[in-house]
């Protein structure tokens, strides 16, 4: 009673607003954290007080590989989420791994999340799909030329997912399986001899001082996602509830890609300024044999896609027809 009397008179204090931890794993000078942080000022604005999102960047929550489970279990509120890092476990979505699918990031993005998201509770039904963003195709970065697919025979290799360590090990090479912060140490180790990467990824991981022979050649691309914790999720009401749904969009998919696919493609010019970099560019003839390599990782993927119960085939050609009527990416 008493405490309710000293009350009475004094003003209304606002409650704090309720902390979200949002987990990713790249350092804080690639545009993935910029795009995070530009995210998250913008959910916690929208919010009106009710939500600050803070970031946790570089692996400070947990190593990359370990980010669905993260945020499935609550470690994390929000996590960044490459779905390449856990092989096998989610194909559906490893479809923007398939080799030529996607021309530029900014294109296919839109086409994707909205291909997606009524997929994702089928093959992510521990957590809540936000938005999925797709990387600057992946571009193959070695010690020595490379123009044909025979030229990698022999490599030990650091894919960019289980699928892209498929399709290298199909032409003799050996897929290294580590992450992307971990390739620079290796590659100087002689762990690796080549990495696929998108060209600001390779400089801003320091990639670019070892392996410096470059296959000018868009080979693949990765989806990147956010996702959310369920329990979270579902305990959001009124402002808090309205800031994130409207945060989780096709339109912020198509920001967020845009804004890496354009410093993905910056990473190229800065890399051509540099010395002792090598660029590649493959004849028609060689392309030919790159993408004649892709056919059969297709053909898997469907299967994969059927044992997951959609139609994979259709699915497939769906999304290939959404990107391949998108409006095409300006040459820079």
């Amino acid at each position: 009673m008493t405490a309710l009397v000293m009350g009475a008179g004094l003003p209304a204090v606002a409650a704090a607003a309720d902390t979200v931890r949002f987990a990713h794993w790249v350092p804080t000078t690639h545009e993935l954290h910029r795009g995070v942080e530009a995210w998250s000022r913008s959910v916690t604005e929208a919010s009106k007080g009710t939500l600050d999102v803070q970031v946790f960047p570089a692996e400070q929550l947990g190593k990359v590989r370990d980010h669905y489970d993260m945020v499935a279990s609550g470690i994390a509120d929000l996590a960044l989420v490459v779905p390449g890092y856990t092989p096998g476990r989610f194909p559906i979505v490893s479809v923007l791994e398939l080799p030529f699918l996607v021309p530029g990031a900014a294109q296919a993005a839109a086409p994707f999340d909205t291909w997606y998201r009524p997929m994702a509770p089928l093959e992510m039904p521990a957590v809540t799909y936000c938005l999925g963003i797709v990387q600057e195709p992946g571009i193959l970065h070695t010690r020595v030329p490379v123009a044909r697919p025979d030229d990698v025979d022999g490599m030990k290799l650091r894919p960019g997912s289980a699928l892209v360590g498929r399709l290298f090990a199909s032409m003799g090479a050996s897929a290294v399986s580590i992450s992307a912060p971990e390739a620079r140490e290796a590659a100087a180790r002689g762990v690796i001899d080549a990495a696929t990467l998108a060209y600001g990824t390779l400089v801003s991981f320091g990639l670019d001082k070892v392996l410096n022979h470059h296959l000018d050649l868009p080979l693949y691309s990765v989806p990147v996602l956010y996702l959310a914790n369920t329990a979270w999720y579902q305990g959001l009401a009124g402002d808090a509830k309205a800031a994130v749904d409207a945060h989780c969009s096709t339109v912020w998919a198509v920001t967020q890609s845009t804004g890496w696919g354009n410093w993905e493609r910056a990473g190229a010019k800065t890399l051509a300024t540099l010395p002792g970099q090598v660029f590649t560019k493959p004849d028609e003839a060689e392309r030919a044999l790159w993408e004649a390599t892709g056919a059969p990782f297709r053909a898997q993927w469907v299967v994969d896609a059927n044992a997951k119960g959609i139609d994979g085939e259709t699915a497939l050609r769906d999304l290939e027809a959404a990107i391949a009527a998108a409006p095409p990416v300006p040459a820079d």
